[in-house]
This record gives structure tokens, sequence and C-alpha cells, in this order.
């Protein structure tokens, strides 16, 4: 990965344990898109889902989203449940939001609500770790995320990288990169705040100075270094540096990867209704990434972890840009033809308490927690999965972390059932459990 700023946001856990890598890249070459269509129809043929979706979109809640004051309102539950905000009718009958989101409650028709979803961790870490990988925190191993698991499996498609994290790959305490893969495929972070009216991607811009002559010179003489070592480790590292450095060149030299990332050549107009801040012009990135064949981005938006003023923190800078970001990405998608190859998901490591605490706070509540699922097949205008009136524990069709893992892989057609070989050299399947969501269209 390019990881060129940590994110800001901190949930109550404080720093992470790990201590990220600092370098990393993609697989070694982009493929054309006939090459990717068919490498798919085989993928196809050979046993796995056949693919709905082209690419991912995962709009990640950093720190934990309250279902109540987002697409789970309890208005009629007592008042240290319900909170203070009301609910508002969407336009799919049955179906309300919290009164923060009237953008979404417009949108329901295109989406598929998941009220459910439920595992057994309770802290940051652990959570994150279960709800990206699919895999029960181990101690002794590091899974991979989706988004790398993607990377590895599908590829890149011309210049660009399959997997983009923006605006950093730092978000859920690191979990949403290659684990125990190969560096190779961590995610590329932008690294730069999209709603920076000075955006730029650093490592698609030469520094002052440097030609890609000069650059080139550079690239030729670390390969004939990076060849000296490789005779010598045993770990690869050499030869994920190696494709790190393709990858790299591939990116700064190609108009393709300027051109995505440039978000200054969208219309004032659209720039407005994505919303001016990071999350609204990250989801726009997001949107022009997919459209130029990128297989997984996702969008972290932190600051979710509402231990104490929970209220002001959704009203005043949590709630109105997601709902703002989210609508206009959905939009967006459709009008262009691309909400029918994108996956999107809306979701975050696990819910908030349906109690209110002393501090008007809400604390990690795993029992329960909202995800919100488009494109690709999904069904459009349904509710899967239904709370009790405190809106904390599902009353029916409980949907697992696997089970969300095992849909976007069937989605894009990738055999979760595959096996990869750990450090320890031994074989692990890409999910030991869970099963598409049949409801999503998996």
């Amino acid at each position: 990965m390019f990881d060129l700023v940590t994110g800001k946001s901190r949930t109550c856990g404080g720093a992470s344990r790990r201590d990220f890598i600092k370098v990393g890249g993609l697989t070694f070459l982009g493929v054309t898109l006939p090459e990717v269509l068919r490498m798919e129809a085989a993928a196809a043929a050979e046993g796995g889902h056949r693919p709905r979706a082209r690419s991912v979109i995962l709009l990640w809640m950093d720190g934990g989203p309250p279902q109540h004051e987002t697409f789970d309102p309890k208005p009629e539950a007592p008042s240290d449940m319900k909170g203070e905000f009301g609910a508002i009718p969407s336009n799919v009958e049955g179906i309300q939001l919290g009164e923060l989101m009237p953008n979404m409650a417009k949108r329901m028709n295109l989406v598929t609500l998941v009220r459910t979803m439920q595992h057994n961790e309770g802290a940051h870490e652990r959570a994150n770790h279960k709800v990206l990988t699919g895999w029960t925190p181990n101690p002794a191993i590091v899974y991979p995320a989706m988004g790398s698991v993607v990377a590895k499996e599908l590829g890149p498609v011309g210049a660009l990288p399959p997997y983009v994290a923006v605006p950093s790959a730092n978000f859920a305490s690191g979990y949403g990169q290659a684990g125990y893969l190969e560096a190779s495929n961590n995610p590329f972070a932008v690294g730069s705040d999209p709603n920076n009216p000075n955006f730029t991607v650093r490592d698609v811009t030469l520094p002052n100075g440097m030609t890609l002559d000069r650059m080139q010179g550079r690239r030729e003489l670390l390969s004939q270094l990076d060849g000296m070592f490789r005779r010598f480790e045993k770990t690869g590292e050499a030869a994920s540096r190696s494709q790190f450095l393709q990858r790299a060149y591939d990116i700064i030299s190609s108009p393709e990867a300027k051109k995505a990332f440039d978000l200054k050549s969208e219309p004032d107009a659209l720039r407005d209704k994505y919303g001016r801040t990071s999350f609204g012009q990250g989801c726009l990135l997001a949107r022009r990434l997919v459209e130029a064949n990128v297989r997984f981005v996702t969008v972290a938006f932190g600051g979710w972890d509402t231990h104490s003023d929970n209220f002001k923190s959704c009203k005043e800078r949590l709630v109105p840009p997601a709902d703002t970001g989210l609508a206009a990405l959905l939009d967006d998608l459709k009008e262009r033809g691309l909400l029918d190859s994108t996956l999107v998901v809306w979701m975050g490591e696990f819910g908030r308490t349906p109690k209110v605490n002393a501090l008007a706070g809400r604390d990690h509540w795993p029992q329960t927690a909202c995800a919100v699922f488009a494109g690709a097949g999904v069904p459009a205008g349904q509710l899967v999965g239904n709370t009790d009136k405190q809106g904390g524990t599902p009353v029916d069709r409980k949907i697992s972390p696997m089970d969300v893992c095992a849909t976007v892989y069937a989605k894009l057609g990738v055999d979760y059932h595959k096996s990869y070989v750990s450090p320890q050299n031994r074989p692990i399947r890409i999910l030991d459990e869970g099963e598409p969501v049949k409801e999503l269209g998996a």
C-alpha cells in the first residue's frame, strides 16, 4: 500500500496494536477488460459463483453507527432508549428511518436494509477483524480483509490498483489490509482528504524536478539490487517490493490513473450533491474509481464511537454526511448505468446499545447492527430482519459477518472455499463458514 497519512478518528480502544507495513503494492501487471471478462467466465465454469458485480464499494462507518439514529428507529420505545430524534417514513411501505436521514428515506426503494447483522465481538479491534475478514480473531494470525482477497483473486484492470482505500488504509484498526497474504495485496491508500480544495494523490504525481526518464533509471537500478537480494532472501519480500515498484510506476505513468483521481473535473453541482465533506467527496471518488474498473473501494468514515454526546455528534457531524453521501452515490451510479455492476455496502463493526448511558451516549452492541446493500442484483426496496421493540435484539433472520463476506465474494464470482497457504505452511480457506444471503440475490 501507499500509506501517506493516518486516520484522524480514534475509537475508545486508542491506537491499534499493529504497526502497519509501509510497503506493498498490487499484482504485477494489469489486464484488459476483455481478459477480465474471460477470466470471470472461466472462474464460474470451474465451480465459482457467476459474477453479478464487477466492483464493490464498501462504505465503512468506523466505530460502530447507532441503529436507532440511522436505519432502525424505535419511536415507541422508552425515552432512555429511543433517544432524542423521531422517525420518518421512507418511500417503501413499512420502513422508517431516523429523522436525520431524509435523503435515504427517499431512496429505500433502491436498497435492501438488513437490521439484524449479529456477532459476539464487543471490542473494536476484534469486531473489525471479524466483520472485514469473516474470521474470528486469532492471536496467532491476521486474516486478509475482503478487499485484499479480491485483489489477490481478481487482480487489477489496467494501470489502476484493484483495491483502494479512501482516505487511508489505517481504518478499522488496520484490519482492512492483507493480513497473512503478500503485502502486494494491501490497499492503495489515497492518503489525503478528498474534500480538501488542494486534494491530490501524491503517488500519482511525480515530485518536482523528476521526469519519467529519471524515474525509469532509478527503477532499473532498484530492480537490479532486488535481483541480487532475491538470491539470498527466503521471505518473498523482495519479490513483493518488485511488484510494488512496478505498480507504482504504472500508476505514476498512467493518464488513466490521473484522470480517475481528478475530482476537480466533476461539475460543482454534482460535488455539492454528494456534500462538501470528506465522506461525501470520498463517495464521489469511489464512483470515479469503479468507473475506471477498480475492483474494491473502501471509503472510511470515522468517529462513530459515541460513548458520550451521541445525539449531538449524530446531528452535527455524523448522520447528515452519511445520509447525503450514500444517497448521492446511489443516484449517481444508477444514472450512469453502474449500479447493476457495482455492489454498494454500508456498515460498521457493530451497533450501539439500545439504552442511553449517563453521558448521553450509546456503548458497543454487537448483538445487532444495520447494514445496507444495493446494486449487483440486490433486490430493491426490501427489509431483511427485524429487531425487538427496544432495537437491541433480532427477532428473526440473523445475519453473520461470515454471511456478509460470503455474499460479497459470491457477487464477484470469487470461490470463497478456495484455500491459501498460511505463514505456518498450513492450508486456510478464504472462509471457513458462512453462506451467501439469499435475500441479497447471492
